[in-house]
């Protein structure tokens, strides 16, 4: 295409390469920070931090991108059909930018930052008071920023809905929500009355030789970026430097190292193959489309083939040859190791719920959010609401805040609307393995061999490429030929745990 016919609009391509680049600079600050810095430099990362963002988001807000959107709008029928996508994010982003006050952005970014560091304190010491004063800062403040955005027949839950998952509202979600609450507690009866049981290990486990482990497993499916340690797992970056962090327990090696490595590894994978022509523009990346997208990716990895036998037989001779196992041991049997990676039981944890269980700890924290930001539950009654829900839900009543309403980062770093991502994840999972399982032959068998080339391949054709080029819902239609359908994830949960 002549430059001359829309040089608007690849002047605003060079102006966003800036942007990314900072976005890209403010991640890895993130990754030190929870990697790496001391927490002598706390004061003066949540000082560099809101500075970068304050650089951000005056560019996104300049009247030189507002000219250059007008310019190119008047032309964009010259533009190809990414490149129209990628005009429209940059729309987006600009009038996000330009509507909330220069204040309260640097007040949201200080206190988001400053709320995190405080989490992990009173996470340490089972402390909700430590953070609690500040979380209410950055509630109000989120509030705030909602009532900006918020359209006349949309709720304030709905703009931090459609952050995390463009398009996505509260009414749309609530019915399929509510569906599986209703439908679950039966189910679990069955399983949990049914199921196999387990032969428990007796020893403890070396961390660096699950270290090793997870780093082979990482490799196997595709990943080639850094594996470090944090208190809660995470994935960042974009092609050519992706990272990811595990954390690790000598009691066990099936949840860390095993599925959170697939997990982790599995949003690694993806960043890793975002096109590559796009890598500095919008339209290039996975974040503007949807993290139930996102975590989609993960939960493929994780719970539909971390789950399987074949899977299983594949990896035992691995994990015993790196953690020093007795292979005769029936403990370390494929067949007992899947038992445990299956086993269904009600627990306060959502990073160790098992996959039957995990919806009813989405369900709940999206209930304590929507809550918090529409329906008046304050701060200081968090813990309290927390665990009466818990304890109406799972039946289970938390002993102190750590295993209660401290136990997840995410609204103490501004995160709110982000939960019901992994459900919405969880079930195009499903419907996306699923359609992978048809399209590749003998795909069971490839598993059981450690080959997982033509999955990678698989995901990369029909996910990966695409980057926010179609909305979440046509994504999905575009790989399975169906939009998402809540009944294909019972089904394959059915399938798992009943058969």
């Amino acid at each position: 295409m002549n430059m001359s016919v829309n040089e608007a609009y690849f002047k605003l391509e060079k102006y966003f390469e800036e942007i990314a680049d900072i976005n890209r600079i403010i991640e890895l600050l993130n990754w030190d920070r929870a990697v790496k810095m001391p927490k002598a430099g706390a004061q003066a990362r949540v000082e560099q931090l809101s500075t970068l963002e304050n650089i951000k988001q005056k560019k996104l807000a300049s009247k030189y991108i507002f000219e250059l959107i007008e310019q190119a709008e008047e032309s964009k029928n010259n533009l190809s059909n990414w490149q129209q996508a990628n005009l429209q994010y940059m729309k987006k982003h600009h009038a996000y930018a330009v509507k909330i006050p220069e204040n309260l952005a640097h007040f949201l970014t200080k206190t988001a930052t400053k709320c995190e560091i405080l989490w992990e304190d009173a996470k340490k010491h089972s402390d909700f008071t430590i953070v609690a004063e500040e979380l209410e800062k950055l509630r109000q403040a989120t509030i705030e920023k909602a009532k900006i955005f918020k359209k006349t027949d949309t709720g304030l839950y709905d703009v931090m809905l459609d952050k995390y998952n463009f398009g996505c509202t509260y009414s749309e979600i609530e019915p399929l929500f509510t569906e599986l609450s209703q439908w679950l507690p039966n189910f679990l009866d069955k399983v949990i009355k049914q199921q196999k049981k387990t032969i428990e290990f007796s020893e403890k486990f070396s961390i660096e030789k699950q270290k090793k482990l997870t780093k082979y497993i990482a490799k196997k499916i595709g990943y080639l970026g850094r594996i470090d340690t944090s208190s809660h797992p995470f994935s960042m970056g974009r092609i050519g430097d992706v990272r990811i962090t595990n954390r690790y327990t000598r009691d066990e090696f099936i949840l860390y190292a095993v599925l959170c490595a697939l997990h982790e590894a599995g949003h690694g994978l993806y960043d890793m193959q975002l096109p590559k022509q796009y890598r500095r523009q919008p339209v290039g990346g996975a974040f503007d489309i949807s993290m139930a997208i996102h975590e989609s990716q993960s939960m493929i990895w994780e719970m539909q083939i971390g789950h399987m036998i074949e899977f299983w037989e594949f990896i035992t001779p691995k994990i015993i040859e790196i953690l020093e196992l007795d292979e005769k041991n029936p403990a370390y049997s494929p067949q007992n190791l899947q038992t445990i990676a299956n086993k269904v039981k009600l627990g306060l944890i959502r990073v160790d719920a098992d996959e039957a269980t995990y919806p009813l700890h989405i369900i709940m924290r999206t209930k304590l959010e929507k809550s918090m930001i529409e329906d008046d539950l304050q701060i200081k009654d968090l813990p309290v609401a927390w665990n009466d829900l818990s304890q109406e839900m799972l039946g289970i009543t938390p002993p102190n805040d750590a295993l209660g309403c401290l136990q997840d980062v995410h609204w103490y770093g501004g995160c709110f609307g982000y939960f019901p991502a992994y459900l919405l994840g969880a079930i195009n999972a499903a419907q996306i393995y699923k359609k992978m399982s048809f399209d590749i032959k003998e795909l069971s068998l490839e598993i059981k061999r450690g080959n997982f080339n033509n999955i990678s391949k698989w995901l990369q054709k029909n996910i990966h490429k695409f980057g926010c080029l179609y909305s979440p819902k046509e994504l999905i239609y575009k790989a399975t030929d169906n939009y998402p359908q809540v009944d294909i994830y019972k089904e394959h949960l059915k399938n798992r745990y009943l058969s």
